[in-house]
């Protein structure tokens, strides 16, 4: 396999797990992430008479359809990753963002796909480990803590044949302009209520923007989010395309 990131076709598909919190001794002024990685990068064999995005997404779904005669998918190949890091984790406000980089660019190490293409990875896994570490330090005793995460990756992801057009991009879908006026504006009353794009808390008072599936952001972050991806964020709930 090339050393070059993988161009990912469509969204990631991934679930994480918080295994375990446990306390780190009195001397840590950090908190730790521990994280295992499991993922699986599908290759896909791009034709060379796909013109643009819509023929790249129809092929898309054929590939993924069960041959009806043969009973097996199309052929494919696939790579598996495992990996483990280990992040100090600060997660004071200001701070959320450069840990929300740093996760994004480990993955990219591990799984050789672009930190952008896993970035919505990284926002849960920083928004799980946030709720995990909630109320926790100060219960403790102690400054640091240690929160043990699994993550479970699949992606699928574009191999361009040696005739293929080069202007091919992936097929991001973004949720329709209707959908995403007819979200649901909700006035946030309790503390705690975190938007997992930005990372960053919703102030009790203020009003955000929640999606179907009753997750709730900021207006600015999920309409910028939904204009790319027509997944939630943290669900994978879809809107209408």
């Amino acid at each position: 396999m090339a050393d070059e990131y993988w161009e990912v076709l469509g969204d990631p598909y991934y679930a994480t797990r918080v295994l375990e919190v446990s306390e780190l001794p009195e001397t840590a002024v950090k908190s730790q992430l521990w994280l295992d990685i499991y993922a699986t990068v599908t290759q896909i064999v791009l034709p060379s008479n796909l013109e643009d995005d819509e023929d790249l997404e129809d092929h898309y779904k054929v590939m993924m359809l069960e041959d009806d005669h043969m009973g097996q998918r199309q052929p494919t190949e696939s790579f598996d990753y495992h990996d483990k890091l280990e992040i100090d984790l600060l997660m004071e406000d200001r701070f959320k963002s450069s840990i929300l980089a740093t996760i994004s660019n480990e993955l990219s190490k591990s799984i050789h796909v672009s930190s952008q293409d896993l970035r919505c990875v990284a926002a849960t896994i920083v928004h799980d480990a946030s709720r995990s570490l909630l109320g926790r330090v100060c219960s403790s005793g102690s400054r640091g803590l240690r929160v043990h995460m699994e993550a479970c990756i699949k992606i699928d992801a574009i191999v361009e044949d040696v005739a293929a057009d080069d202007e091919v991009q992936p097929a991001f879908v973004p949720a329709s302009k209707s959908a995403i006026e007819k979200l649901e504006r909700v006035r946030v009353e309790t503390a705690g209520v975190c938007c997992s794009v930005c990372i960053s808390e919703i102030a009790v008072g203020s009003e955000g923007r929640g999606l179907p599936c009753s997750h709730i952001y900021h207006e600015a972050c999920i309409v910028e989010w939904l204009e790319k991806s027509h997944f939630c964020p943290l669900c994978r709930f879809s809107l209408p395309a």
